[in-house]
């Protein structure tokens, strides 16, 4: 630690020699040559010194790699500059030298490939557009010098910026300092190339921009061995810029895209008579088994034959309703002549209801097909969602979760068609629900709530459904859980599931539902459950990135004290989510997973959440095989 403490002291005090030298070579009161050569020999030695101090020390062989060949670079680089002044083809030959020991010292960052060598010529046209272009050159028979020179050094800076965008294994600091430097270096060159070979002087912004570079480049030495080295591939720059773009412009229409809120039907009655007055009396009516068994939906079916209203039922829908029982249910719907949907159930029911109103809207395209975002944009048959759970929130929300029984893989259908035209929020049928799916129907709709908070396109409204949903559930939930007949618990998870569901329909949600429809497509996890486990883990993984906004919402649902800072109160909240899953009997960590299965399922979460989700913090593929390992049980 002392030794590098030197080192970079050394290396500010070279700093400042190259600075003063630099400034008396520009005055030019002292002999060209003496102080070209003391002023260039500086970066030379810092590089010398940087190498060798730390020969016995470098963290791994690419970073030894790095630093010897940078370090021939420079000495290139040194007498190029010295003889440049009398010998120019000489002295540009050394250069160019010089930029392919460059080239291949930021090769042992990341292997040269094919994108390098694009990202260097265009580089290298945009350069030569300049140089036959500009009429300001008369390079005096030179012009194949200085080309052949502009594609090596084009080709030196491609490497670096490449760099910078792949990278998956150092720190993006780092590897930015030292494009900086290889840019400094390239516009210098370009400020020589107007100084010798036109009327326009730029000698002074050409050193000015040279000896910087230089420095920079035989600092990296040193700096670069103090990066952490990945153990694991992070996600790479140009994919995280790729992602945040891409959520930002989505952001950007947020206000402006259709969503809505289905109306509130207050009774039974009130439907019928809806549906009688658009003329849409022959309803179908997408439910499962264990609803019409339990008879759920009596009031219901007793309802509509009183007003005359014909309902069909199809109660085939099982926990993650697959395309099969999809198919199966629009088959049912055409042949009966239906011309409504009620989806009566949890977030099963209505998904199945959606993706069929989806398939009657747009009859030539196949369930996979519609996998994504607005890939429907047709109107469906009027749409009436009565959630017998309080937590999916598929009363409110645009998406579908839909299984692939062939491919073991959940995928989610996204289009504002899918928003249920009206819902009812019926108390009475979630007061027989069993205390298990009480506990994970509710952490589902805790989730929405939180997922929708902290990630990064919440607006004013979607921060304020998030807001209250989260107070309901925490005031709630376990009153529910303990006490199932209690009516004014019952009426408030419905209404935080409505709320979590309008927060995240319009700012999405993150890495715990990508994870968890992973799970639900492989082992056929229930998807409440499985956000229920994955939810304080993930919270954890975010780290200091929610801290601002999870403590916040921690303190507005007086989980944690007004005078907790962020860190504190984010701690709170998710202790107060693993005690939570506790007191309901939801175990940590999932059996189900198999070691041979994580790469698959972290592909699958991947793709689905990147770049579409806008999470606080990004994870890559590789980053998120860690977090399944850590719910394995």
């Amino acid at each position: 630690m002392q030794k590098t403490k030197t080192l970079f002291l050394i290396n500010i005090i070279f700093a400042v020699l190259l600075f003063i030298s630099d400034t008396l070579y520009i005055i030019k009161d002292f002999p060209e040559y003496f102080i070209k050569t003391l002023t260039s020999a500086l970066f030379l030695i810092l590089g010398t010194i940087n190498f060798f101090s730390l020969l016995k020390n470098f963290k791994s062989k690419n970073l030894k790699f790095y630093g010897l060949f940078n370090l021939i670079a420079l000495t290139f680089c040194f007498l190029g500059d010295i003889l440049l002044i009398d010998y120019f083809i000489i002295g540009a030959i050394l250069f160019a030298i010089g930029h392919i020991f460059f080239i291949v010292s930021f090769s042992f960052i990341q292997k040269l490939n094919s994108k390098d060598i694009f990202i260097g010529l265009i580089i290298f046209a945009i350069s030569l557009c300049v140089i036959i272009f500009v009429p300001v050159f008369d390079f005096k028979g030179m012009l194949p010098v200085i080309i052949v020179y502009a594609l090596i050094i084009s080709l030196m800076v491609g490497k670096s910026f490449s760099n910078l965008m792949l990278n998956t294994k150092y720190s993006n600091v780092y590897i930015f300092l030292i494009f900086f430097g290889t840019l400094l270096f390239f516009l210098s060159d370009l400020m020589l190339l107007f100084n010798m070979f036109s009327k326009i002087s730029t000698g002074i912004a050409c050193l000015s921009l040279y000896y910087p570079a230089q420095f920079i480049l035989a600092f990296s030495i040193l700096f670069f061995n103090q990066t952490e080295i990945n153990s694991v591939k992070k996600m790479s720059l140009i994919k995280k810029i790729g992602a945040r773009t891409y959520q930002l412009l989505f952001k950007l229409i947020l206000p402006i895209l259709p969503y809505r809120e289905p109306k509130i039907i207050d009774s039974y009655e009130d439907m019928c008579k809806l549906l009688i007055k658009k003329n849409t009396i022959n309803a179908f009516l997408v439910t499962t088994k264990d609803i019409i068994d339990l008879n759920l939906a009596n009031e219901l079916i007793q309802t509509c034959q009183k007003y005359n209203v014909k309902l069909t039922i199809f109660d085939e829908v099982l926990p993650n309703p697959t395309v099969e029982i999809v198919e199966k249910a629009r088959n049912c719907y055409l042949s009966t002549n239906s011309n409504s949907i009620i989806a009566f159930g949890g977030g099963s029911a209505i998904d199945c209801a959606k993706a069929m109103g989806a398939r009657i809207a747009k009859p030539q395209k196949s369930i996979s097909k519609m996998k994504g975002l607005l890939k429907i944009r047709k109107r469906l048959p009027l749409f009436i969602a009565i959630p017998t759970t309080a937590g999916t929130g598929s009363e409110t929300t645009l998406a579908s979760v839909i299984t692939d029984e062939k491919k073991h893989l959940k995928f989610t259908i996204n289009d504002f068609s899918l928003i249920p035209h009206y819902a009812i929020l019926d108390y009475k049928v979630t007061l027989n629900l069993p205390k298990g799916l009480t506990a994970t129907t509710g952490m589902d709709a805790l989730t929405h709530a939180i997922e929708a908070y902290i990630g990064n396109s919440t607006t004013k409204y979607t921060r304020l459904m998030s807001e209250e949903a989260t107070k309901l559930i925490i005031n709630n939930l376990l009153t529910c859980y303990k006490d199932g007949k209690n009516a004014n618990a019952r009426k408030n998870m419905l209404l935080a599931s409505f709320k979590a569901g309008n927060a995240f329909t319009r700012s999405y949600v993150g890495y715990v539902h990508a994870i968890a429809h992973s799970l639900g497509g492989q082992y056929h996890v229930a998807h409440g459950l499985a956000n229920a486990k994955i939810l304080p883990v993930m919270l954890e993984e975010y780290g200091k990135s929610i801290y601002k906004k999870l403590g916040k919402l921690a303190r507005i649902c007086e989980v944690a004290d007004n005078i907790d800072n962020d860190k504190v109160s984010t701690e709170k909240m998710i202790e107060y989510i693993k005690n939570l899953n506790k007191q309901m009997n939801i175990e940590e960590g999932f059996s189900e997973i198999k070691l041979n299965d994580i790469p698959l399922l972290a592909k699958n979460a991947d793709a689905e959440a990147n770049p579409l989700y806008p999470v606080p913090k990004l994870f890559s593929k590789e980053e998120l095989e860690l977090i399944y390992k850590k719910l394995m049980k």
